[in-house]
């Protein structure tokens, strides 16, 4: 009997609570129970362990206890906030934590324009070190929160603080403060999207490709991101290869075979040779 209270009181094992945590995915299992407010001390817990795999249900349940249950909890965008961090793009929870994210900011619970504008600038911001496969689905995810948010679209048009530049000084303020936790006062809503505007200089096509709609003209409504979210290195590559050339690209008129001529070439290309091989000994000192 000793065992088996002992068994009971054991703390809870990290599979049990991500096995727990999963289960409770379901809003009819919190539904179901008759004080589901007794979840917040569980959900916070696991919030505090820093680990996505248990950060993003947490923050679902809390989600659902929020808007479902009146249940009062001012951390919750903070909390989220602190989630996009650099090693968010670089994981595989990367889609599962954009999905949630896309509900959290959804225009329905009515958040104010410098909260957005705090997640907006924060994504943009990581697209700078992002892989590609992650800024793919960054942009357009931005492209709807600004569409669905139009009092961040000033964001897009207002010159950087004054203008950042390629040289070395004279970079300029950006107001946006990376270091606060708080969304609702980081500056955001003052500040301009000039990540995002640096990512249409892209060494990868796709995504100078993509970076490209912020400049234009809104006339979609939104971008289906399950369209984005899964993409790859590999997918990436294989669009690439599908991809057909509007226009042969530009190759030399005329590319050499050899460096050098050998004895039997004719005599002019001989005595070329011979220059050839000695303006390259002139760079050698064999001493």
């Amino acid at each position: 009997m000793d065992g088996y209270a002992a068994q009971i009181a054991a703390p809870m094992t990290m599979a049990q609570r991500k096995q727990l945590l999963k289960h409770l995915q379901d809003a009819s299992s919190i539904d179901s129970l008759r004080r589901p407010e007794i979840l917040m001390d569980f959900f916070t817990d696991s919030l505090d362990m820093r680990d996505l795999g248990l950060a993003v249900p947490a923050l679902t349940g809390l989600f659902h206890l929020m808007t479902k249950k009146n249940l009062d909890y001012p951390a919750f965008y903070p909390r989220l906030y602190a989630l996009l961090d650099k090693d968010l793009l670089h994981s595989k929870y990367r889609s599962r934590v954009l999905r949630h994210l896309d509900v959290f900011l959804s225009p329905t619970n009515h958040l104010p324009a410098a909260t957005i504008a705090s997640f907006i600038k924060r994504l943009s911001r990581l697209c700078l070190f992002a892989p590609p496969s992650a800024i793919v689905a960054i942009i357009p995810f931005i492209y709807n929160l600004l569409k669905q948010h139009p009092t961040t679209t000033f964001m897009i048009h207002r010159h950087p603080h004054p203008p950042y530049t390629k040289f070395k000084h004279n970079l300029g303020n950006d107001p946006y403060d990376p270091n606060e936790p708080n969304p609702q006062h980081t500056g955001a809503i003052d500040s301009s999207l000039w990540e995002l505007e640096t990512c249409q200089s892209h060494y990868h096509p796709t995504v100078a490709s993509i970076a490209r709609i912020i400049s234009e003209q809104f006339t979609k409504q939104q971008y289906n991101l399950e369209d984005f979210l899964d993409h790859g290195y590999a997918t990436l590559l294989e669009s690439e290869f599908k991809k057909k050339e509007k226009k042969p690209p530009v190759v030399e008129y005329k590319i050499p075979k050899k460096i050098f001529s050998s004895t039997e070439d004719s005599e002019d290309e001989a005595v070329t040779g011979q220059q050839q091989m000695d303006q390259m000994l002139d760079l050698w000192d064999f001493e």
